[in-house]
This record gives C-alpha cells, structure tokens and sequence, in this order.
C-alpha cells in the first residue's frame, strides 16, 4: 500500500487528524487523514493505493481506480464520503450511489465492492476521546516481511500513548503483572488509569477448531464490553468492533478488530449484537443452520436462515413459501414442550428469515441409528418414549407434523440416555377436532399409505403414528419396512403395508416391541393404534424404571421439581397434571 501522505511537505504532516481509517485487512494499514480531499483507489494520483500486496484478489479486483473520496464541511469537522466506484461503496452493509455525499459517522463500516467485504472502520477524532491514538503505521506489514504471521485479531489503542497491538498466539492476557502480554506498569500513561488495571485485568483467547474470540475478566474493577459489565472468571464473545472498558468508570482502553476472513453481514443487526455465528451445521434447499453462540452467556444456539420464496401460486409447493415460513414461525412460538424444540428468537427481514434455536449437539437421530454403536432395546425405548410424549401434545394442541422421520429428531448430548426434540414444522398443520387434511406431503420412506392412496381423500393426525411406527421399526432392526428404487413399486409397498420382520435383524427384540409396531403400521387409519394408546402399550406402560428416568431427565432440563409420583407418571397425558416448557425448528416436501 502507498499512502502518499508520507510525500507530502512537512507542513502538511504538521496538519491535524481529520479522522482515521482503521484497517479492517491485516496486511492493510491504518490510515490518518491529514488533508482533503481524501482519495482512495487502486491510481498512482489517489491519497491511498490499495495494491495487490495488501488484499485479496477478489477485493483487489472490485476496487476502482478512484474508488471513493473523502471530504470535510468547511465549517465544521464533519467528514462525507463520495462513491466514484463502479463496483459500490458501501456504508455499514448499504451501497451508496454513484457520486452519492455521505456523512461519515464514527465506527461506521466501509466495504468494497461487496458489503461483506469489509475495508476500512471509520474513526472520527471529534467523537473519539481526544486521548485516543491509531495503530502505529509501522507495525503494519511490508514487501520486506513477506514471512510475516498475519494476526487474528488486533487491539486499537483508545488511550495516548497506550500501544495498540496485534494477536498472534491463542492467548493474550493485560494487566499490570510483568507476566502479561500487555504490561500496564510499563506503558507511558496517567497513573491514575494505570490504577484502574488489575496485575492480571482480562484475557483475550481464541478457539483453535473454530476461530472464535472470547474474552475472560480477571479483574476486581470489572472489565466491561460494549458497556456490559462481563464479571470476574466470566467469558463473552468478542465480536469485531467491540470496545473493551476497564474500571467502575468503564475507562475505554481497546476496540477488538478481528482480522480474520469472516462474514460480518452473515446476520442482521438485531441477531449480531447478540450472537456470533460460527460453523456451519447443515445446509438444504430452504436455507442453511449454523452454530453460534450468545454473545454475553458463550451459550451455544442453533441460527436457522431461511431464503424466502416469492409469495406465488407457482411458489406454494416450496418449504421456503412465506406462507409455510409462517406456519412454522407461528407454531413454534406457541409450543413449550421439553421434547420439542424451542425458538429463542426471531428476526425477518424481507429476503429471509432468522430463527435462533435450541442447539442440539448430539445431531439427528439418523446418526444414532446408522452408527456403529449397538442400539439396544431398552435404548430404543428411552429415546422412542420422548418422541410419542411430544406427538402426544403436539395432537393436543391441534398440531399434526406430517414429516416426521430421523432427521427431524434432534439428540441433546451423544450420551446414551439423552433429551430428544421434535423439530422442523415447515409441513405441519394446525387444525381443530377431528378436522381432515388433503395436501400431499411428507417424506417417501416415513409417509402414511392414507396419503399416497387417492382412494382416499382425506386424512387426520394418524399419520403421525404411522410415521412414528416407521421409525421405531428402523431404529429396533437398523432397516426401513418400505423401501424400493422404484418410486411406484415403493408406493405400492406403502399402502399395501408390505413388510417383513425379517429374523437376522429381529432375532432378540421382544414380542411386546414387534406388537407395538404392526399396531402402528396398521394400513386402516381407524384401526390404527392411536397416539395415547401408544402409551398406554405395554412395551412402554410397563417399564416404570425407564419411565422415571426420562422423566427425571425433562424435569432436569427444565429446572422442575415435583416429589408428586402423579406428576411424574402422567407426564404428557391429557388433561396433563403439569406442563414443562416447549421449543421447534425444520422441514422437507414429497
């Protein structure tokens, strides 16, 4: 990078601070603008020449030869902005127009040619304290260290003299103590602010498996982010652009800048002050989900994104149609359940919508089954039971699922004995009484016969049950009951109830298991066993030791305490004795 300042007589160095562009590239530098107008761009004639030495190709290459300019209010100090670019110039995620003056306020973002490309943060010395100090231009990458180790992340001095630093190791600890990285007592500062510093006062780390920032107050004062109070021994995010304060003062010292490739723009404003993303766990038609973590609790959360459709007849089919988005949100904003998953919260923007999530680390059930852990009987039980008690409320509060199947049974831990939750509602229907339903809907290997046979042309809640009798087949024998390459012979299967207990997969399963099972795969609906009487069975009624540890198991995930054995053993039975708390998530179409 050129910065053509530095060819400029003394008596423009000898200028005052305009504002400062901090770089938001590790092989960037910081900038201070002296003069105006201000240009930057890829030209020998702008202020500061962005090369190719100092970004990536893909940002390089939506870079113009002047790309945007700087300029100041004669009377007073406030500083515009001015696109020049072909690409775009964007202002805290919006793109400016062409030749479009806008007025930069401090910490605002600036990206090139993409929003999420972010360059520069603006920092204006009017707004800042006037003790604030930039990064030393020195410290900044040059063509003489092309070996250099780029940093993950960078400390911006708010304090003068108070240096200003880059992260390289995983742990970087400030304080007082000789032992810290950043040693307080050696800084040439007020003493009175030296004062408000423990010997060890916070410690940035980062997560080597997924990159993450978090930052730990060991302080006695306090260490404060983004004016919360964190809290001795205590971890939060750290996010880019967050100001770290030390002392009952909440003395501004640093703001974070995290130097690694990331999307800043991956959620909307209101979900990125409070969560920041991290892996992706999953991604399909409708949208993708992605782990993060709650900024001021470091707890784990599961963001489901989801690109709307167009709000057409032609769209209605898609899980992504904002009417089935609708549903699902409605639903899951109703329901409080233990076994079924909860919404945490929910921003909608007009692409797409954001629903937080219960993160479910022991993944889909699908998982269990295929892994090569033995799955025993009385582990079948336990996990089976928690499905049927939340099928059973979810019919009693009017809600038919019509796709449930492994991938929609989400695993708390990848213990043996762990919570199941119910997710994924993007199919359900809501209904009243014994109301029928018509779409066809549902995934092939779990769908009922009554749905798939045009003879028949309503159905009702049953099918849940027949798709819950699928899955306990496949979990007790490791292979479905229906299954075929071709798609019509697989539909015949289906609503013939064509299977076979075959003897290699259930020599060991007890009869009272294999009864449940054909009760439930009746092909007649209204012989079907229905959902109550699924617990009433013996395979389940009669196993009281199962039966308290599950419930034990809700009541703990809960924070419920009830020595009434009523309680306990009719958990989930209508009318219910006592209510738990709820939760939801997914979806697929046939």
């Amino acid at each position: 990078m050129t910065d053509n300042n530095e060819n400029l007589p003394n008596s423009s160095q000898d200028l005052p601070e305009l504002g400062r562009l901090v770089s938001c590239i590790s092989t960037l530098e910081t900038v201070v603008i002296r003069k105006e107008p201000f240009k930057v761009g890829r030209s020998l004639h702008c202020d500061l020449m962005i090369e190719k030495q100092n970004v990536e190709g893909n940002i390089l290459n939506n870079i113009s030869k002047v790309h945007f300019v700087i300029t100041k209010n004669p009377n007073s100090s406030v500083l515009f902005i001015t696109d020049l670019s072909k690409n775009g110039t964007y202002i805290c995620g919006t793109r400016l127009k062409k030749s479009e003056k806008k007025e930069l306020k401090d910490g605002d973002a600036i990206a090139i040619g993409q929003k999420s490309y972010n360059v520069f943060t603006f920092r204006s010395i009017e707004d800042l304290p006037d003790t604030a100090t930039p990064l030393k231009l020195s410290d900044s990458l040059t063509p003489e260290e092309p070996t250099r180790v780029l940093p993950w992340g960078r400390l911006i001095s708010y304090i003068m003299y108070l240096d200003s630093f880059d992260l390289h190791n995983n742990e970087f600890k400030v304080g007082r103590s000789q032992r810290c990285d950043v040693v307080i007592e050696r800084m040439n500062i007020n003493q009175n602010i030296k004062n408000i510093f423990s010997k060890e006062h916070f410690v940035i780390y980062k997560d080597p498996d997924n990159a993450l920032a978090f930052i730990r107050d060991l302080s006695k004062s306090g260490t404060y982010l983004n004016g919360h109070l964190i809290g001795k021994n205590n971890t939060n995010v750290l996010q880019n652009d967050d100001v770290i304060a030390v002392g009952l003062n909440k003395r501004k010292v640093f703001v974070y800048k995290c130097m690694y490739s990331q999307d800043m723009n991956y959620l909307p404003f209101e979900l990125k002050q409070k969560y920041e993303p991290s892996t992706l766990l999953g991604r399909g038609a409708a949208g993708e989900v992605r782990l993060a973590l709650e900024k001021f609790t470091c707890k784990m959360v599961a963001i489901k994104k989801i690109m709307k459709s167009r709000s057409t007849l032609s769209q209605i089919h898609k899980l992504t149609h904002p009417s089935k988005i609708k549903t699902e949100i409605s639903i899951l904003q109703t329901l409080k359940h233990p076994c079924v998953i909860n919404m945490e919260d929910i921003v909608e923007t007009p692409e797409e919508v954001y629903i937080v999530l219960d993160y479910m680390k022991g993944g889909e059930l699908t998982n269990r089954i295929l892994s090569n852990i033995p799955l025993s009987e009385s582990n079948v039980k336990f996990l089976f039971y928690q499905m049927v008690l939340a099928v059973q409320f979810l019919h009693g509060k009017g809600i038919t699922h019509r796709d449930l199947k492994p991938e929609n049974v989400l695993l708390f831990s990848e213990e043996i004995e762990t919570l199941v939750k119910v997710s994924d509602f993007g199919l359900s229907k809501v209904t009243e009484g014994d109301d029928m339903m018509t779409t066809i809907c549902g995934t092939m290997n779990y769908i009922a016969p009554e749905i798939l046979d045009n003879r028949i042309p309503e159905y009702n809640k049953q099918v849940d049950v027949w798709s819950l009798g699928v899955i306990l087949f496949y979990m007790l024998s490791k292979r479905l009951p229906f299954q075929s390459s071709d798609r019509t012979v697989h539909q015949k299967l289906i609503i013939s109830g064509c299977y076979m207990m075959e003897k290699e997969s259930w020599d060991g399963i007890s009869a009272s298991a294999k009864d449940l099972v054909e009760k439930m795969l009746n092909v007649k609906p209204q012989k079907r066993i229905c959902i109550q009487d699924v617990l009433k069975h013996s395979w389940l009624e009669s196993d009281l030791v199962m039966k308290l540890n599950v419930h034990s198991l809700l009541e703990s995930h809960v924070g419920i305490k009830d020595s009434s054995e009523d309680t306990i053993f009719t958990y989930g039975m209508e009318p219910p004795l006592k209510r738990i708390r709820l939760l939801s998530s997914d979806e697929t179409v046939l």
